[in-house]
């Protein structure tokens, strides 16, 4: 279909010159056999250069970074072509141009040399901007496709990150006999039912995610009871708003695993600020004070490159850890279309 596109295009093109050229010629009046058996024999040889050089020069020595054989190639057409088209000229056309008295003149083989330079010319940048123009959308296709691929290889290691993490809670219940797991069972349909449905899009509603963050927390409670202290403080409006799904339950579902090593008071804090242009997300709780921590771990890892490809230049995420506590914060900003 390409290939009958471009042919279509070629075409059109030399058409359209053609009757450009016998217009003029009409309008100018000097319209006549001998004229037209000249044009009719310049296109022939524009033709054999354009295509000769189009299909042979290029592909053979440009295309491979042979500049100079390329440019050597050009030059020895071009001679070719004078040599050539200086005697047919003569014998062709003697008859209706007087001037034209020696088969070889100083000044024919220039004009000819000229013309087949332009040709070749037009013929290279053509060339040259189709192929930059094509590799540029085959690379810039390739580059979707990856990306495309790579969020959905990193968001498809999150969700059995996730999923195992919390079966294991609802292990802790079942293994106690633990009248709440049911309870326990059916948060964990409403955290699977957004996973594997409403998170496959691209963008969510932040509604949405605190909705799902707030399902954690309390399938968290349900095995922690009063052992610690979990906070979520929301403020400013989230209606409206969108994010790339389950970002921050990347930092909640890290707060909750690492910060149960400590009976501090501070226990897990989260914290949620929406403005009009950005949020901000953070997250505090507690941490050993045995084993210094590194910020890593399959999670923030995964977090860290989702929001590498996502938002880029559009994120701040930092890390600290200080006297047992440690520190999360997520700040993002908003899209024009995900305001």
């Amino acid at each position: 279909m390409k290939k009958r596109y471009q042919l279509a295009v070629h075409v059109s093109c030399w058409l359209i010159l053609v009757g450009w050229i016998f217009t003029s010629l009409q309008s100018s009046g000097n319209l006549s056999f001998g004229k037209s058996l000249d044009v009719i024999v310049g296109l022939a040889f524009m033709l054999l250069l354009f295509y000769f050089n189009w299909f042979v020069l290029i592909p053979r020595f440009l295309a491979k970074d042979k500049v100079l054989l390329y440019i050597g190639a050009v030059l020895c057409s071009l001679v070719v072509l004078a040599l050539v088209r200086s005697p047919l000229d003569y014998l062709v056309f003697k008859d209706y141009n007087p001037q034209l008295q020696n088969i070889y003149t100083q000044q024919s083989l220039i004009e000819h040399a000229l013309g087949g330079l332009i040709v070749c010319f037009i013929s290279s940048g053509l060339k040259v901007t189709g192929n930059y123009i094509r590799n540029e959308r085959r690379n810039k296709e390739l580059e979707n496709q990856k990306l495309a691929a790579e969020l959905a290889f990193l968001k498809s290691q999150v969700n059995p990150h996730f999923l195992f993490n919390t079966l294991n809670n609802i292990y802790s219940l079942a293994y106690k006999q633990s009248p709440e797991t049911p309870d326990a069972i059916m948060k964990l349909s409403l955290l699977m039912r957004y996973m594997l449905y409403e998170s496959n899009d691209a963008l969510v509603s932040l509604e949405k995610e605190v909705d799902h963050i707030k399902n954690f927390i309390d399938l968290q409670k349900l095995r922690l009871r009063e052992q610690t202290s979990i906070k979520f403080n929301i403020e400013g409006e989230p209606s409206g708003k969108q994010i790339a799904p389950m970002l921050l339950m990347t930092l909640v579902e890290n707060a909750f695993k690492h910060g149960l090593v400590s009976k501090n008071e501070i226990g897990i804090i989260l914290n949620l600020t929406v403005k009009e242009d950005s949020l901000l997300f953070s997250t505090i709780n507690n941490t050993s004070s045995h084993k210094k921590r590194e910020f890593g771990g399959i999670g923030l890892e995964n977090l860290k490159r989702r929001l590498n490809l996502l938002y880029t230049n559009q994120h701040q995420l930092t890390f600290e850890e200080k006297e047992g506590t440690f520190y999360a914060t997520l700040k993002l900003y908003f899209t024009d279309s995900q305001k």
